[in-house]
């Protein structure tokens, strides 16, 4: 019987097909190098016996965190698109979602432009504002943004 086992990061949020080991930190090395010269070389072959035959793959790849593991796949969790362009990087960060285009006759946009003109002057005014190289909002009619400090164009 096949024993197949699934890993999940729970930092990453991922399911993980090729755990790594964790690499060794300054001080293991340290240690591991007194070892292989006080004992003029024979320390080598325990450093590759637990090297390559004790440490076990259980890390995240990518944050090098400990993995839970099981016999049954994990559910995936539902995940938006990584962001792909700064504009939708800030309206991820805002909580927006991004309005695909979708051709329509010209005359239903001017309606819409009118109705939005109508209503929406009160709400143009408490709009909130993001700064788009960082993200975070501001308040309007600011020429720079006081977190990145980038010129901003209106």
């Amino acid at each position: 019987m096949v024993n197949v086992k699934y890993h999940y990061c729970p930092v990453c949020k991922k399911e993980i097909e090729q755990p790594h080991k964790r690499p060794l930190d300054s001080m293991e090395k340290v240690i591991w190098g007194i070892v292989i010269l006080a004992t003029l070389g024979f320390g080598a072959i325990a450093f590759l016996i637990y090297y390559f035959g004790i440490r076990k793959k259980v890390y995240c790849p990518v944050c090098s965190s400990k993995l839970a593991t099981s016999q049954e796949p994990f559910e995936k969790p539902e995940e938006d698109e990584e962001p792909k362009t700064p504009k939708e990087k800030i309206y991820k960060k805002a909580g927006k979602k991004i309005k695909k285009k979708e051709e329509k006759p010209e005359k239903k946009k001017e309606e819409k432009t009118i109705k939005k003109i109508k209503e929406g002057a009160k709400d143009l005014e408490e709009e909130e504002i993001y700064c788009p190289f960082c993200g975070n909002t501001i308040k309007k009619g600011t020429k720079k943004c006081p977190y990145c400090k980038s010129p901003i164009d209106r």
